[in-house]
């Protein structure tokens, strides 16, 4: 890659590129253009996960929790902040409660942006909106984990993502489903990395986000068994 183009890679990832309002715009216009993944149209939406936007060190990431090992289910695995609707809630009041009470991160402070289409988890039963937010004002050192539900709270930066060495992927009844590799500690797989690829369709350039999810493959016995 020659000088140039790297610093035009480099300055198009940068907070003032991807966080104005022309870019939110056309982030928000993207995700409401997504098809539907849902298969069987009679499911009702029954959970929201926040899919967090945050500045770290002058960055853009995106903000994970790794499940306490405590939980009954998904135990140990990465996820985003969310869970089960409460009567009468929106999928935007459940994304920022709960990301509320698992992180402890003021609801005052995050900026929605918009909703993506619902997803099936591996349990049919569970339709999951991801609903997009901007955590303003972030501090990780503020978190307040509820440690019942979250064992860590860590961040993804951009320029990992976009890193074709980070892509592999997982075959789940023969639907291939990306995975991102965090340095040797996290996976981001399965529901999770599937949101998390719509998600930066959306909101990074075509020519920075290239994928290559087929150069390693995991069994899901693997990831089950991890311990991550």
């Amino acid at each position: 890659m020659s000088i140039s183009k790297f610093y035009r890679a480099v300055m198009s990832i940068t907070p003032q590129a991807l966080l104005c309002n022309s870019s939110r715009e056309q982030c928000i216009k993207k995700l409401n253009e997504l098809p539907s993944f849902i298969t069987n149209n009679k499911l009702k939406v029954n959970a929201a996960v926040l899919v967090p936007l945050c500045v770290v060190d002058n960055e853009v990431c995106l903000l994970y929790t790794l499940r306490s090992s405590n939980l009954n289910t998904h135990k140990g695995q990465v996820s985003f902040p969310g869970g089960k609707m409460d009567a009468g809630e929106s999928v935007y009041d459940t994304a920022v409660r709960e990301t509320e009470e698992e992180i402890g991160f003021r609801s005052e402070d995050i900026e929605i942006w918009a909703k993506m289409s619902p997803v099936q988890g591996r349990d049919t039963n569970i339709v999951i909106v991801p609903v997009v937010g901007l955590l303003k004002n972030f501090d990780m050192k503020k978190l307040k984990p509820n440690m019942d539900e979250v064992a860590e709270i860590f961040t993804v930066p951009m320029k990992l993502f976009c890193d074709k060495e980070n892509h592999a992927s997982f075959v789940h009844n023969n639907l291939t489903i990306p995975l991102y590799e965090v340095g040797s500690k996290y996976r981001i797989w399965g529901i999770t990395g599937m949101i998390t690829h719509f998600f930066l369709q959306s909101f990074l350039p075509e020519d920075i986000y290239q994928t290559d999810f087929l150069k390693k493959e995991y069994k899901l016995e693997e990831l089950l068994t991890s311990k991550l």
